[in-house]
């Protein structure tokens, strides 16, 4: 059996018993949980791995209703599992587990499409609470983590400059001259835009600028920006 792989499950499972798996590298931490989880009614931890490869094969065979995952394992750790687990069960609900709230993983993890996160010091209440609210369909992040991918996902004065441009229909060298900027540095922030509008060119970064209300319809009788020939000089 592969290491970290727990014993196939033989019994059954009572309708309406919530289904856990664990996934943490520590031994320790992994016979806490299930001990504590084992304990209360209504909850049945029908898997646990020790690293993300085991993770991912015991949930295709199991599919609990949630796992239990931790963030930080050696070899595939815990945001990639995540991945690849959402890819197998894009409804998989899954609360990521570490021992502090460390705010830029769990904001990428809440990115890609985790459920919930928990403390390993969360009082067993606190995991019996969030387990159930997330097999339920919420989603339970601490207001400073959705406030992290917030500030993640809101574009820099820089990037909302260049994304004006875009939407003006400038070049890149046009936007860096208006700006007093290099072209490598505004393609630097064009790529920025393009990935916290998750669009995929410059078309879609400006569609989803007007979707979003932070860029408007511009007003009426609005000069039009100087327009440049191939060589970049501009037209009379």
């Amino acid at each position: 059996m592969p290491p970290g792989e727990t014993e196939p499950r033989t019994d059954v499972t009572d309708a309406g018993t919530l289904t856990v798996m664990l996934v943490d590298d520590q031994a320790v931490i992994r016979v806490g949980l299930q001990s504590m989880l084992d304990n209360e009614d209504g909850i049945d931890v029908i898997a646990v791995a020790s690293d993300g490869e085991t993770a991912v094969g015991l949930f295709e065979r199991h599919r609990p209703d949630v796992t239990i995952l931790d963030v930080r394992m050696p070899g595939v750790d815990g945001i990639e599992t995540l991945r690849r687990i959402l890819n197998v069960a894009p409804e998989a609900r899954v609360v990521m587990l570490s021992t502090a709230e460390l705010d830029d993983e769990v904001a990428t993890a809440l990115e890609i499409g985790a459920a919930g996160y928990l403390t390993k010091t969360e009082p067993v209440e606190g995991y019996l609470d969030v387990l159930r609210r997330v097999a339920d369909g919420e989603t339970c992040f601490s207001d400073r983590t959705l406030q992290r991918l917030a500030d993640r996902r809101r574009l820099t004065p820089r990037e909302l400059e260049v994304l004006r441009g875009m939407a003006r229909g400038e070049t890149n060298h046009q936007i860096g001259r208006s700006l007093h900027l290099s072209e490598h540095t505004v393609k630097t922030h064009a790529k920025g835009v393009l990935a916290k509008l998750a669009a995929d060119d410059r078309a879609g970064a400006v569609a989803a600028g007007f979707a979003r209300g932070i860029l408007k319809v511009p007003t009426v009788g609005a000069e039009p920006p100087d327009r440049e020939d191939a060589t970049g000089d501009a037209k009379a």
